[in-house]
């Protein structure tokens, strides 16, 4: 999915809902002792996967007489778009100095929520002792949810050891401390839910999370919202100068290093040469943006690869598009990938977290190595020069978005788990 940068500087919680209305401290009250309570702990400082995850998760659980919490450590990406939602209330407190197990365990009691769900955006994203002062303050049900595959924190500094410092630097430094403080909250929530299996796989052998409380639910979208619109088609490839015998490449990702737009760059650059009828269109923006749009001039790429910017809507994009292109360098499970899919967009993905999980390699795309333009290039030549193999890769992975991963099913296993919190 898309991100863009947002920051929040409310101070005190904000009730959000098209069919809210204000109500007294009385009515509050009441409406409170007989709500079921689920309060969501995020770290977020953007708009991205795991929080259009989010939102998309308090649509699919929105049930009479059960209150919902965001409860923002850092900014506030939700209250804007909750103004767009359907959904009955949804509070956002805004908590920036929470240090503490008694910090923590002072917000959990003042809410008191019939379960807590601890949303990593990464690893690392959410301290430690955020799972135990909910078992400090007595919540009934812990939840984790993580999004991305875990990256290992960096080397410790300490590298030679020449004195007994040295040593217990090495032996008990911020490396191994942080390491160590990971294991915890897996061992003490109830579940810990991955959006993919690799994600899970990895939380496991490389962190020592606990098999027996793991659980795959992986990311859903709404596929009926993505068929082909044939006028967005048509609109979306003039505005961009595409002719009807050209073949546009489409990428939606965030300009990060991690999503290897580089690499993209780098490999349009040579399949130009031999397949001039081919474009490419980049819709997202981030911190890397300046830099790829100097490297894309310098390149004299200008006409041909298109870094399009931040965009509401992707629809459209994906309408007008033969192709979806992600070289990533890491991922959970993306949205962009399954959103193209239910576009009916043969895929370009490397092999990184759960793309093998929703791409079948030579079926409804092609899987490839992250980091080299060598296998880029050649995937997507391979579809540039086999039409029929494409077009039957694109109806394959339409109905593999149908049959897997359409979110109304992966919302209602999170309604079973969740909502059976009383």
């Amino acid at each position: 999915m898309l991100t863009e940068t947002e920051s929040g500087e409310a101070s005190v919680p904000v009730a959000i809902g098209v069919s809210s209305r204000k109500k007294t401290e009385q009515e509050a009250t009441q409406a409170d002792k007989h709500s079921r309570t689920l309060l969501f702990v995020t770290n977020s400082f953007s708009y991205g996967g795991s929080e259009k995850h989010l939102l998309e998760l308090l649509r699919g659980i929105q049930e009479p007489g059960t209150r919902v919490i965001i409860l923002c450590t850092d900014s506030d990406p939700f209250t804007e778009r909750l103004n767009s939602l359907s959904l009955e209330e949804v509070v956002v407190q805004h908590e920036k100095s929470l240090e503490s197990i008694w910090d923590w365990a002072q917000v959990f009691r003042k809410n008191k929520p019939n379960a807590v769900v601890l949303v990593y955006g990464t690893l690392w994203m959410l301290p430690w002792v955020a799972a135990v002062a909910a078992r400090v303050a007595g919540v009934p049900r812990l939840y984790a949810i993580h999004h991305l595959m875990p990256q290992q924190p960096a080397e410790p500094l300490i590298q030679t050891i020449k004195s007994p410092r040295d040593l217990l630097r090495r032996v008990f430094g911020r490396r191994v401390r942080k390491l160590l403080f990971a294991r915890i909250p897996p061992r003490i929530c109830d579940t810990t839910i991955c959006v993919s299996n690799a994600v899970r796989d990895s939380l496991v052998a490389d962190y020592g999370f606990p098999m027996g409380k793991m659980r795959t639910i992986h990311n859903g979208v709404a596929c009926r919202e993505f068929a082909l619109k044939s006028g967005d088609r048509a609109s979306v490839r003039a505005a961009l100068d595409v002719g009807a015998n050209d073949v546009l490449l489409i990428c939606t990702a965030r300009l990060s290093r991690e999503k290897g737009i580089d690499i993209l760059i780098s490999a349009m650059e040579r399949i130009l040469t031999r397949y001039p009828f081919c474009k490419c269109a980049v819709v997202g923006d981030g911190p890397l943006g300046e830099k790829l749009r100097e490297d894309i001039r310098s390149r004299g790429l200008d006409r041909q690869v298109l870094l399009l910017g931040f965009q509401k809507d992707v629809k459209p994009y994906l309408s007008a598009a033969d192709v979806f292109v992600l070289v990533s360098y890491i991922e959970g499970l993306p949205y962009s990938v399954l959103e193209a899919m239910a576009s009916g967009l043969p895929c370009v993905v490397t092999d990184v977290g759960g793309n093998r999980e929703a791409v079948v390699d030579r079926t409804t795309g092609l899987v490839i190595k992250p980091g080299s333009v060598d296998e880029a290039v050649l995937a997507i030549e391979y579809l540039l020069s086999h039409p029929q193999e494409r077009a039957n890769m694109a109806k394959a992975a339409q109905r593999r978005a149908t049959s897997e991963f359409e979110i109304d099913e992966k919302m209602a296993e999170f309604r079973k788990l969740f909502l059976a919190c009383e």
